[in-house]
């Protein structure tokens, strides 16, 4: 049993650097550093709407200042703060709303993009109906994030309050308790966000029970590889010689590590599906890879075969006709 358990993650290491991680790592840093404001916007006023937008963006600074340090989770709230549209023209806010979203779905974008080549799809066609789509599913993705805050700072307000009455009674223990409950709330947050990426980004047709395992094993491996980036930020301050721009530099550092723990996950749910016999087909809109591969495969053979006929062509006339005139007197 062992024995199969570690070829399941031989696999999906294989598989895992096939897919080149840390280049699609990079470019979802990218795009979410400047997807970043207008994402955190949307979020904000959608859970703010019913719980108070200070509350809520405290809620974010102070989760972002636990990972990435409060000097950085101050640029972010800066960001948050200049991104929001107050006041103007209706076509400049309209505008603005349009500028948001589309900024704001782009890492998801490209989230997409990286979620279909591990589950080895491809879409159909690209066209703009289809650009639109994937534009509408990452833009339901950031109000499914938007709901889920809401409902876990109810909850942890819940908590809080009722800790607060046990307080006087066991001091210690009310402590302890508030803290296990709080690293509950963000793994179940942590959970079922990795679950919608898992089920809703890719272009498969995928089980919740299968999403959900992946999903489960995807958010272990993520906090403990956000423990150990916080605490590799902290002991060595790699962002030290880019002054100003610090904080910026840590964000994409946070973001690209960030990725790459969860394209692992992705890769074990893939190789873990694969390994229990699950049914996993690309949906409508997409195909295998390897269809596309070897379409692909068949244009380069065929344009090598015409560069083979001209070249053997070229040979076969020799020089030309005005090679003499080229040649030195």
């Amino acid at each position: 049993m062992l024995k199969k358990y570690f070829k399941l993650i031989k696999n999906t290491y294989v598989e895992w650097m096939k897919n080149n991680p840390f280049e699609q790592s990079a470019v979802i840093a990218y795009y979410t550093l400047f997807s970043l404001p207008s994402l955190l916007v949307i979020v904000i006023t959608i859970a703010g709407y019913f719980y108070g937008r200070d509350a809520v963006q405290d809620r974010i600074t102070s989760e972002i200042s636990t990972f990435i340090g409060e000097g950085t989770a101050e640029a972010i709230e800066t960001m948050i703060s200049n991104a929001f549209l107050e006041g103007g023209s209706v076509f400049t806010i309209l505008f603005g709303i349009g500028m948001l979203l589309f900024g704001a779905t782009g890492a998801f974008f490209q989230l997409k993009k990286a979620m279909n080549r591990v589950w080895g799809v491809r879409p159909k066609k690209e066209n703009f109906k289809r650009i639109l789509l994937d534009r509408a599913i990452s833009l339901g993705m950031i109000l499914v994030i938007g709901f889920m805050l809401l409902v876990s700072l109810v909850i942890s307000a819940v908590i809080q309050g009722l800790g607060n009455y046990l307080q006087s009674f066991a001091p210690e223990i009310t402590s302890a308790a508030l803290s296990v409950f709080n690293f509950l709330i963000s793994y179940i947050f942590i959970g079922f966000l990795f679950a919608g990426v898992f089920k809703l980004l890719p272009d498969i047709k995928i089980s919740w029970r299968v999403t959900f395992i992946g999903a489960s094993i995807t958010t272990l491996l993520f906090l403990i590889g956000e423990f150990l980036i916080g605490f590799y930020f902290g002991k060595s301050d790699p962002t030290s010689v880019y002054g100003g721009a610090s904080s910026v530099i840590l964000i994409l550092l946070w973001v690209f590590y960030s990725c790459i723990i969860m394209l692992f996950g992705a890769e074990f749910t893939v190789q873990f599906a694969l390994f229990k016999g699950y049914n996993i087909q690309p949906n409508s809109l997409a195909e295998p890879a390897e269809r596309q591969e070897m379409e692909e495969l068949k244009e380069k053979e065929k344009e090598i075969k015409k560069k083979r006929k001209k070249l053997r062509e070229l040979e076969t006339d020799g020089p030309g006709e005005h090679a003499e005139e080229n040649q030195p007197s």
